[in-house]
């Protein structure tokens, strides 16, 4: 590695040549005919590892739509209504926690109707959990359906049968044997398993025990079919571990996600230059994904992408440099604190901020339902 390569790149706290060419030096800015600007960031982020007791089961990608030169002044307004002396803006630091009530009425402010960044923030929630029931339906059950000729994704079958699972495979199986099935999913085709640690066999001895035990016809229909793709796991191992590995970090949601966030934005304003903050995740490599998949592949979660994605810009940037990057960080964490409360924990800012978070969180995020409104309920226990 030359010497250039050790130092940190301009505009970034990564290191090294994959985080070399999408870093965004100076403030952005928004210019007539060149596009919004839009700053994304996230909250409960845990790589492919998608479940277990440690795990926050919400990924939340907080973004707004506004540039470095328009956000400064808001964040300049919230310090000084906050009284913050710290370098940046962090949700955890500032908002969250029992004693800073009076500072998430000043962020509840912000989000409102009258605000200063009403309808210009969004939230797309992601379910871990239902992620890993897509991927199980996705990776195996379709690519199976691909290859007889079936229409099984375009026709919506996919999505209705990794809901169907997602919904009653708890009381089909029982808690304690669907939470395996989900974690043996995730120990399979995680980059973890790329010594295959976990084989075929092993996966599928989980799958022939849960069709076994299953007591509800949807969910014992679809791990009929699953149990038949034992072909499709092995060519799976090959492609994602295989000396040519085509499809690396199948498991990973931040990738998807911005892609997804991004074709949102593009939707509602047309050209749109995406800033992310810079999370090792987010190579360039990967950010060329991400730009291919929000132009062409479309969502996560079998879900039909126009084309027609205006995208221009897809850069970098360190939230110490990038005040829009800030925002952005403010509303991921509130998400995720509405997340949070929704999914039972107690949670003093998803108390004070679901009023105003749930009107924005977006209705093509990944849940596994078409109802945002829910979240400001919390989820009843699986009986």
């Amino acid at each position: 590695m030359s010497d250039a390569s050790r130092q940190p790149n301009p505009g970034t706290g990564l290191l090294g040549p994959r985080y070399a060419r999408r870093n965004q030096l100076g403030a952005t800015a928004d210019i007539e005919g060149g596009g919004r600007w839009v700053a994304v960031d996230e909250s409960g982020w845990d790589g492919d590892q998608l479940h277990g007791e440690q795990r926050s089961r919400y990924l939340s990608i907080g973004s707004v739509a506004i540039s470095d030169a328009d956000a400064e002044p808001i964040v300049d307004e919230i310090r000084s209504a906050t009284r913050l002396q710290a370098p940046e803006l962090k949700f955890s630091g500032v908002f969250a926690g029992p004693k800073n009530g009076q500072r998430r009425s000043v962020l509840s402010a912000l989000l409102a109707p009258g605000g200063a960044l009403h309808e210009r923030a969004s939230v797309y929630l992601l379910d871990k959990h239902y992620f890993v029931v897509a991927k199980l339906i996705d990776l195996f059950v379709e690519e199976q359906a691909h290859k007889q000729g079936s229409n099984f994704r375009n026709a919506g079958d996919a999505r209705k049968m990794a809901r169907s699972l997602f919904e009653e495979g708890p009381r089909a199986l029982g808690p304690a044997l669907f939470g395996r099935l989900l974690a043996s999913t995730v120990a399979f085709t995680s980059q973890r398993n790329r010594d295959q640690q976990v084989t075929v066999d092993d996966f599928y001895e989980v799958v022939e025990e849960a069709w076994a035990r299953s007591c509800r016809r949807n969910v014992t229909e679809a791990l009929a079919l699953l149990r038949t793709t034992q072909e499709e796991a092995v060519e799976f191992l090959q492609a994602a571990h295989g000396p040519d590995a085509a499809i690396p970090q199948a498991l990973e949601p931040l990738i998807p996600a911005v892609a997804a966030v991004t074709a949102n934005w593009s939707r509602k304003l047309g050209r749109v230059n995406m800033l992310v903050d810079d999370q090792r995740t987010l190579s360039d490599e990967n950010l060329d994904d991400i730009e291919a998949e929000a132009r062409d592949r479309g969502y996560p979660e079998f879900r039909h992408l126009s084309r027609g994605v205006h995208l221009g810009q897809l850069r970098r940037g360190q939230s110490t440099q990038h005040p829009s990057l800030q925002l952005a960080d403010l509303i991921a964490g509130a998400g995720f604190a509405v997340a949070q409360r929704h999914h039972g924990l107690a949670n003093p800012a998803g108390e004070d901020l679901h009023p105003v978070v749930v009107p924005l969180i977006d209705v093509a995020g990944m849940l596994p339902h078409d109802e945002p409104a829910r979240v400001a309920q919390p989820t009843p226990p699986v009986t």
